[in-house]
């Protein structure tokens, strides 16, 4: 019996071009191992991390060299599979990217980078035109990435002087504020298309609204500034860093939910917590792009997403960390949320998991929509609407035309 023929919708779920909204490739050290060091030796699965990022290395495996290691990656998988990886990377670490790209139609990448090109070394192929950077802004605001969280050491820590060694002599909020301006108005020079905060894992999503004289005088108290002062000081500069970002025309890319590294407390990520964001005229012309799709706060993001056009869901990691998740997360968003409001990513920095996650998101795309069309739920021109969006016009439109 001939197997039955692809849908429309599954054939463009699984082969359209796509702009890869989320990565994190190796720089500054332009390298990614051996893949023989990335398998799972037995009993190692002591993560959530481990075990779903297995799954994704055996079905970048099972894509990229046409053997099958079974559902995880481990070490005793056939000696055939680590000899076509080495095969992959013997002309150096950004070919075995390409080569992955080109495998899985990723047509632009987008990967995360500091707040400025000059605070750490970039490889020689920073500046291809495959590459997008969503600038990190969390070192320029809280002094450091894990700064406040559960998990980091204050005892040799001083915000203002961190601010100083970041930025040089910054004596008076004033000059911190043009200090971070003028990083920011340089972002789009050396190919930033985005920012990017992570302080849902360190300070958390709600962001007060400070007056200038509240931030001048808790920063004049510099080196002797308060836990209470800091606050003032970070929300002040994060909110400055929003209308930077509104006057270049740049979107801002916020972690929302499941904590994947650290202690902080999950309901701190809750993206519901930006709503005073999102109702304050200063923004209503800023997009807000939402990191992991808010999960576990599905309904949350569905919300937000379908009742302010300015918000966007990038379902980056959901789907491949948690399959059955993103089922329900998918269905829900297709029956509440305009389908010009979606893009995705890796999150992956190597080949192997760059194929992985992509074929996962992909089947589990075409899965959910040939379901919802089933449902009457959509017809089949909105999911290829859906598709065509998702993978190639919402990242367009949310992050420019992405050339240099």
């Amino acid at each position: 019996m001939s197997p039955a023929p692809v849908s429309a919708v599954r054939d463009a779920a699984l082969n359209m071009d796509r702009i890869d909204t989320h990565s994190h490739l190796p720089f500054p050290q332009p390298e990614y191992g051996n893949l023989q060091s990335q398998a799972a030796p037995d009993g190692s699965f002591g993560s959530a991390d481990a075990v779903s990022g297995s799954r994704v290395l055996a079905e970048g495996c099972r894509f990229l060299y046409g053997i099958d290691p079974g559902v995880f990656l481990r070490q005793d998988a056939p000696a055939a599979l680590f000899e076509k990886a080495a095969e992959l990377r013997k002309d150096g670490w950004w070919e075995g990217l390409c080569k992955a790209w080109d495998r899985c139609h990723i047509v632009k990448q987008l990967c995360f980078s500091c707040l400025r090109k000059e605070s750490r070394p970039y490889p020689d192929h920073w500046d291809d035109p495959r590459l997008g950077y969503l600038a990190y802004i969390d070192l320029g605001v809280q002094g450091d990435y894990a700064y406040p969280s559960p998990d980091f050491d204050t005892s040799h820590f001083n915000f203002y002087d961190r601010l100083r060694q970041f930025f040089g002599e910054v004596n008076t909020l004033d000059d911190y504020l043009q200090a971070l301006d003028a990083d920011i108005d340089s972002w789009r020079s050396w190919g930033v298309v985005g920012m990017k905060t992570a302080r849902a894992y360190t300070s958390g999503l709600l962001v007060s609204d400070p007056s200038v004289q509240e931030a001048r005088t808790a920063f004049a108290r510099k080196r002797d500034m308060t836990e209470a002062d800091f606050r003032v000081v970070h929300d002040y500069a994060f909110r400055h860093a929003l209308l930077a970002c509104k006057r270049n025309g740049l979107p801002v890319v916020i972690h929302t939910g499941f904590q994947i590294w650290g202690h902080a407390n999950l309901s701190q990520a809750n993206p519901l917590l930006l709503h005073n964001l999102l109702i304050d005229p200063r923004y209503k012309d800023l997009t807000f792009v939402l990191l992991h799709g808010g999960n576990p706060y599905i309904g949350e993001t569905a919300y937000l997403a379908g009742m302010f056009p300015n918000v966007i869901i990038d379902f980056t990691w959901i789907s491949w960390m948690t399959p059955p998740r993103f089922r329900l997360a998918l269905s829900e968003w297709l029956a509440i949320v305009p389908h010009t409001r979606f893009c995705w990513g890796s999150d992956s920095g190597t080949p192997e998991t760059i194929a992985g996650t992509d074929r996962i998101t992909r089947g589990l795309i075409a899965d959910v929509l040939e379901a919802a069309i089933r449902d009457q739920l959509i017809d089949e021109r909105y999911a290829l609407e859906f598709i065509e969006n998702t993978y190639l016009k919402t990242p367009r439109r949310v992050f420019g035309e992405l050339s240099r």
